[in-house]
């Protein structure tokens, strides 16, 4: 079979979409641009870029702290918190006959998702020990216990203009071999709303 040919190719594109090429406007006639700088001297500029000097950070990291606020002023700060948001639109998508794809209605953002990862470490007047964070793990699960939502405060957070959610659920699987304990969080963003009604 011999190959299409390019020509024929173009061509019954043209005749499909003669109405928009029509409209298309001609192509630039006059003098080719130049790339000689008009005999001016080319100047270099160091380009900006987020890359720091690793040295700067060998042996040492910046701590996020995250901390839990109850209703009855219970504060609960943890130094070891990782959060990890994401956030989907609220989309009505419709389906019309004869056209592929659908018809994209946009109705609200949703809330901000939140899944935070948490290390319980065994402490006792602030210095680590090696035990089992029973205490730790017990002073959170009074959070995850709390059935109103919880004020959270991360500079973090504050990106995305969080600072009350609700957990939605949490996992914890068992780490009694050492004194650190992971906690897996999930939580919803929660805002307050003003609602009125027209009908008395």
């Amino acid at each position: 079979m011999l190959p299409i040919s390019f020509k024929f190719v173009a061509l019954g594109a043209a005749n499909q979409l003669k109405g928009f090429l029509y409209r298309m406007n001609p192509p630039r006639t006059g003098q080719a641009p130049s790339w000689d700088n008009k005999g001016a001297q080319m100047e270099s500029q160091d380009v900006a870029s987020p890359y720091t000097d690793k040295s700067a950070w060998a042996d040492r990291y910046e701590l996020c702290e995250l901390a839990f606020k109850k209703e009855d002023g219970e504060t609960l700060i943890m130094n070891d918190a990782v959060v990890a948001v994401s956030r989907r639109a609220n989309i009505v998508s419709t389906s019309m006959v004869g056209m592929d794809g659908t018809v994209k209605e946009y109705i609200s953002d949703g809330d901000y998702q939140l899944n935070i990862m948490v290390g319980v470490q065994a402490l006792k007047d602030g210095v680590i020990v090696d035990e089992y964070p029973s205490e730790g793990i017990t002073q959170l699960r009074k959070f995850f216990d709390e059935k109103k939502a919880i004020t959270v405060q991360s500079k973090f957070l504050e990106l995305f203009d969080i600072d009350s959610i609700v957990i939605t659920d949490f996992s914890v699987v068992q780490a009694t071999e050492s004194n650190y304990q992971p906690v897996s969080i999930s939580a919803l963003q929660d805002r307050e709303y003003n609602v009125y009604g027209t009908e008395y």
